[in-house]
């Protein structure tokens, strides 16, 4: 059920959005629980909020401590995303030595390593061995996704129950909300349906999205989505992280995928498709596309693209012309929102 909130924590919420830095942020959020009332309705609202300013007060005390000469456990990402291993020290030992050129597979900090896949690198990060689950929370919420190493259903249900304690689910949802807010020459909330609204319609989001403030973005839906989904969409309340198992025993679970570590060569591949990225190439007219992709969310548009080559693009953006499995034909002209797949290639042209 949808909180009900007055429009002075809406507004509010609109400021924790915007912040920019881990200071602003939580200076942001502490204005808003100020506005939000306190009832049962509100009780998971304020329980999330008070948890994630507890983040932000560790994270800013971590960059202070990292200023002053000590420490991070912060690893900024690289490649097409970035997965955590989290388990068992002996496979996880195994599975940076195979997958990556890694030779320190341990050490005081977590150690990054890059997993090829075709065309692409994902970075896989190591947590330190001595450091507890509980403690690699940021870690894995900083990640796209995670790959659990278990010698038996035991371990896998505790580390489980741990990371959902923490509000960081591993089963995939039927649907998920991706909101972008806009400014470049586009008014209005825009919705993108690659899914479907179960108890709403598009009218119904964009006023509920407009209740906040927010009066230019693009709603991407995917899969099955309720209003309360769009919700935690825009609260951030729930995280979920796309899951692979590895172990060394033949074990069971039914809504998780589990390899043995006799396979893992499949595990660049299953990194790839748990990231749910697109790799889009670029070309100027009358030239060869580019050989390294642009690694774009799935649901992205040619706007998407626009925006990441840079901002000008999008600001005068005319049309495209697209090659590959998401046009009619070969070279086909589309406007700005038109849905991209893996590997097309996009010719922008501008004003």
């Amino acid at each position: 059920m949808v909180t009900n909130l007055p429009a002075e924590a809406k507004a509010k919420w609109l400021k924790v959005m915007d912040a920019k830095t881990p200071e602003e942020k939580l200076q942001a959020l502490q204005e808003f629980l100020k506005e939000v009332p306190k009832h049962k309705g509100t009780e998971n609202l304020v329980y999330w909020a008070k948890r994630r300013m507890a983040e932000l007060r560790e994270e800013i005390e971590i960059r202070k401590s990292k200023k002053s000469g000590g420490f991070s456990l912060f690893v900024e990402k690289e490649g097409a995303g970035q997965a955590i291993l989290i388990g068992d020290i002996l496979i996880r030992s195994q599975i940076m030595r195979k997958l990556t050129n890694v030779k320190q597979e341990f050490s005081d900090l977590p150690v990054p390593g890059m997993v090829r896949y075709e065309d692409v690198q994902i970075q896989l990060v190591n947590p330190p061995r001595t450091l507890p689950l509980s403690k690699t929370i940021g870690l894995i919420r900083n990640a796209d996704e995670v790959i659990i190493a278990v010698n038996s259903k035991e371990e896998l249900i505790s580390i489980r129950n741990i990371l959902e304690e923490n509000n960081i689910l591993l089963k995939k949802p039927k649907g998920k909300v991706i909101i972008e807010r806009t400014r470049y020459g586009m008014a209005g909330i825009r919705i993108v349906n690659l899914g479907k609204l179960i108890d709403a319609d598009e009218k119904t989001v964009r006023d509920y999205i407009e209740s906040f403030g927010i009066k230019s973005a693009i709603v991407k839906i995917i899969g099955e989505v309720s209003i309360d989904d769009i919700e935690k969409s825009i609260f951030e309340t729930v995280s979920y992280k796309p899951t692979i198992v590895i172990s060394q025993e033949n074990i069971y679970v039914e809504d998780l995928p589990i390899i043995n570590l006799n396979e893992i060569e499949k595990l660049p591949k299953i990194m790839f498709d748990m990231l749910e990225v697109i790799r889009i190439y670029t070309k100027e007219p009358g030239e060869e596309p580019t050989k390294d992709p642009l690694i774009l969310k799935k649901g992205s548009t040619v706007l998407d693209v626009a925006r990441k080559l840079h901002s000008s693009l999008a600001e005068n953006f005319k049309y495209a012309r697209v090659w590959g499995k998401s046009v009619r034909y070969q070279g086909q002209k589309v406007g700005p929102s038109h849905v991209l797949e893996d590997k097309d290639i996009v010719e922008i042209h501008v004003k």
